[in-house]
């Protein structure tokens, strides 16, 4: 019995040792299992992060294409231009529409004002023998095209404040009454000069000076047919007076740049009719990202 009991000890420990082993293999193999299996998810998640970052850099890559991707205007009779990539609602755009309907802040000072280095009437204060900087260079380039003609042309009146501009409309009105006033001057913020982009224009000898006979003379001739190629329009024409709301005017020129003046020109429309051209090509620069 004793050597029974020894011998049944023996069988048991073996088969513990045995158990034991076998626990040992399975938590190995287990084990094992667990470590593949977190490896293989690794290995996924940075498979997966890695596209996610291939598809956002993709995504921006397509967002920065479609921000520079030209946007064009198409005037009636007049060849595409590309638009500019500006807000046109800021006074400070060089395509900014002022009239009686879009009025521009009362407070509005346009920035880089300067007197440009062509003929200017000297006995109007600095402001208003100034214009915006990026016409100086235009009107210089106008002014010498027409000297090489023997045309003397001047800046009767280029930038004017708000409050300078209630000064000219107070005046005219009491002497002709508001109604005709409104016709032949705009109000506070609704006129170009504020902007610092409209030049009355006249010749050294001051022939015609704010008159429509201005029209007549061969200065004024030559720079209907001309200033276009300088980025300037006759903005308030003979023929367009209903839909400007302002009276003839043969010496008022306003600087838009020379492919929409180009466009107006060869389009015969006010910057009043391309303004709907204008305002689809900025939604559509909005919607594109550039804005």
């Amino acid at each position: 019995m004793i050597v029974d009991e020894h011998v049944n000890k023996k069988i048991m420990l073996k088969i513990m040792i045995g158990l034991t082993g076998l626990s040992f293999l399975i938590i190995a193999s287990y084990g094992g299992f667990t470590y593949i299996g977190i490896k293989q998810y690794i290995q996924q998640t940075e498979y997966s992060t890695s596209n996610q970052l291939l598809a956002a850099k993709a995504a921006r890559s397509a967002r920065e294409a479609k921000k520079k991707e030209p946007v064009y205007i198409t005037l009636p009779g007049a060849k595409q231009i590309r638009a500019l990539v500006d807000d046109y609602s800021s006074p400070s755009s060089i395509w900014a529409l002022a009239n009686k309907t879009h009025v521009l802040p009362i407070d509005y000072i346009p920035n880089s004002l300067k007197i440009p280095n062509v003929s200017t009437r000297t006995d109007k204060s600095n402001d208003e023998r100034s214009v915006r900087s990026e016409l100086e260079t235009p009107l210089i380039d106008m002014f010498a095209a027409a000297n090489a003609y023997s045309y003397q042309l001047m800046i009767g009146s280029g930038y004017r404040s708000a409050a300078l501009q209630k000064i000219y409309y107070d005046s005219l009105a009491s002497s002709v009454g508001e109604t005709a006033a409104n016709q032949a001057i705009a109000l506070p913020g609704q006129s170009e000069h504020q902007t610092g982009l409209a030049v009355d224009i006249s010749t050294i000898s001051r022939n015609c000076y704010l008159d429509n006979c201005f029209a007549d003379t061969s200065d004024g001739k030559w720079l209907v047919e001309n200033s276009y190629k300088f980025g300037f329009i006759l903005r308030y024409p003979e023929d367009k007076v209903a839909i400007t709301g302002y009276q003839y005017e043969s010496w008022h020129f306003r600087y838009v740049g020379i492919d929409l003046a180009t466009a107006l020109h060869d389009s015969k429309l006010t910057l009043d009719e391309a303004w709907p051209y204008l305002e689809k090509a900025e939604i559509t620069l909005k919607n594109n990202g550039a804005l």
